[in-house]
């Protein structure tokens, strides 16, 4: 070949490289993505639940048609479902101190006293009846007015 890629007229055809490319699998990268949204989330109780099942769907997707994950995709299974696992207990044991807890109970009495008037089992019994009758509870009209 000479330098303007021309084969000198020899007929010879000009030689290429098959490079192959390889793809990855964006089920098993949308998995790891929302297997990381589900890990950094799990202080917000919902959050995990959400992004830990998304992820859980694309890890069963990832597979196509096969019996095996591909990729990081099993991994990303696992850490989803433990993640779900984790927000689950976390609301559960936040739940339950609220509720039996007397410091943790004092606490959110007063953060709820200074952020809507009222206390934590005052704003839930409004809020109840809000939600069966559609009337706005007090606190909600001062807050809207």
């Amino acid at each position: 070949m000479d330098m303007n890629g021309q084969n000198g007229g020899q007929g010879i055809p000009p030689q290429y490289y098959y490079q192959p490319h390889r793809r990855g699998n964006g089920m098993a990268t949308a998995s790891l993505v929302f297997a990381i949204l589900a890990v950094c989330s799990i202080c917000t109780g919902i959050g995990p639940v959400f992004f830990g099942s998304l992820s859980i769907v694309f890890a069963l997707l990832s597979r196509g048609g096969e019996l095996r994950f591909k990729g990081n995709a099993k991994l990303c299974a696992w850490l989803s479902a433990l993640s779900i696992l984790a927000g689950i207990v976390l609301t559960g044991v936040s739940v339950y101190r609220i509720k039996y807890d007397p410091a943790m109970k004092a606490a959110v009495d007063q953060a709820f006293q200074q952020m809507y008037g009222v206390d934590y089992d005052e704003f839930t019994e409004e809020m109840q009846h809000y939600y069966e009758t559609g009337e706005m509870p007090d606190f909600m009209k001062d807050m809207y007015q």
